[in-house]
């Protein structure tokens, strides 16, 4: 599901993938296919949430237990980063 946040951010919720484990095989994933490097963990007891740059765009992954898994585009630069992303992750789970 794709939706914009308050802030005009876009944000792209992965619904196969919503649980605490699968934040660390989503990490995985977009670090061997997009080369993504993590820049910065935020850990609390319910929620996470990673900065991440690839292809020269910062962009997060965000778990909160109440609504899973979900990509945020902080800035309009990193939208196409994120649907790049979000498209490759849709044809992966279909096939």
């Amino acid at each position: 599901m794709i939706d914009r946040n308050e802030n005009s951010q876009l944000e792209v919720l992965i619904f196969p993938i919503e649980d605490w484990e699968g934040f660390d095989k989503l990490i995985e994933y977009m670090g061997n296919e997009f080369e993504a490097v993590v820049l910065e963990k935020i850990e609390g007891p319910y929620s996470r949430r990673y900065i991440l740059s690839a292809k020269g765009k910062e962009f997060e992954l965000i778990h909160d237990d109440g609504y899973g898994n979900y990509l945020l585009a902080p800035t309009k630069e990193s939208e196409l980063t994120i649907m790049e992303i979000a498209k490759d992750l849709e044809f992966r789970l279909n096939d």
